[in-house]
């Protein structure tokens, strides 16, 4: 059986620049350093993201008590004003439905939240305040909805997110195998599964089991075709960002799996270091493109 370097060496040499080859020779040693390096780069790449500013959007977070103005919170690309009210962000509705869902008609909206059981509380009158000082809502408005950045997640996702077709033929399941992929799946809102492909990046890499759509990791951790499932496991505190965190491998085998996946005879832990590296490999550049 070849060991997980081969597999990633033939999958993509740049996914192992920058590591000792001698590592490789001890596997626990090289899974260590790369989790090490992991973190740093996830912890690295959120202090960016929260240090960039969304032109022309208002950058205000009610933090500490729940009518003090602090930093913003990042929404689908866009810095929204919100409380932390029980450790979770509550997006000012308003604002965040005219940045993010600007192009998607009111009834479809209502339609999706109630699809979705969402139903959002009033501000007080102290957070209207607020938010009508700091110009985010006009002054004239009676009252204002909060959402959790949870729910917004969810409701952007659902109305937006649908992926992109695969670049390749769906029927060709040989031509796919040679891309080497990874079964992966994430718990989120109702859960998906899929097909990473680490060398199709920095396009859409990840083929969702059901519809066979092209995502993002960052989009792939929110997509699901069962919204409304009770077995989801992230309905607190959800954040894009934290997509390495959702996404992971998946030991069990489905039916056409073994079509796309013949031949192959990873184990778990190897499977796991090839995820790994991908994430690495991934937050780097995106790190890279982001700096001036």
């Amino acid at each position: 059986m070849r060991n997980a370097c081969g597999l990633i060496a033939e999958s993509s040499p740049s996914l192992i620049s920058g590591f000792n080859h001698n590592q490789f020779n001890n596997p626990q040693n090289f899974r260590d350093e790369i989790m090490e390096n992991l973190q740093k780069l996830i912890d690295s790449h959120q202090k960016a993201e929260l240090d960039s500013q969304q032109p022309g959007c208002s950058s205000s977070i009610f933090n500490g008590t729940t009518n003090n103005l602090s930093n913003g919170s990042r929404c689908h690309g866009k810095l929204l004003s919100c409380f932390v009210i029980g450790g979770e962000c509550r997006l000012c509705f308003p604002q965040m439905k005219a940045l993010c869902l600007g192009d998607i008609p009111t009834y479809k909206i209502d339609e999706m939240m109630k699809n979705l059981a969402i139903i959002n509380p009033h501000s007080s009158e102290e957070q209207l305040n607020v938010l009508k000082r700091n110009q985010i809502v006009p002054s004239y408005l009676p009252k204002c909805e909060l959402i959790t950045k949870t729910n917004a997640e969810r409701l952007i996702a659902m109305l937006k997110l649908t992926g992109s077709p695969a670049p390749f033929d769906l029927l060709n399941n040989q031509l796919r195998s040679l891309l080497l992929p990874l079964k992966v799946a994430h718990d989120c809102f109702g859960g998906c599964k899929g097909y990473l492909y680490p060398t199709l990046t920095p396009n859409p890499c990840l083929e969702c089991k059901t519809c066979h759509n092209m995502f993002k990791p960052e989009d792939f951790c929110l997509h699901t075709h069962s919204p409304t499932n009770g077995k989801n496991t992230c309905f607190w505190g959800f954040d894009a960002t934290n997509w390495p965190y959702y996404i992971r491998i998946d030991d069990e085998t489905t039916e056409g799996d073994e079509l796309i996946l013949f031949n192959r005879n990873q184990t778990l832990e190897e499977e796991e270091n090839r995820l790994a590296i991908f994430i690495q490999t991934y937050l780097a550049r995106q790190q890279q493109q982001s700096i001036p």
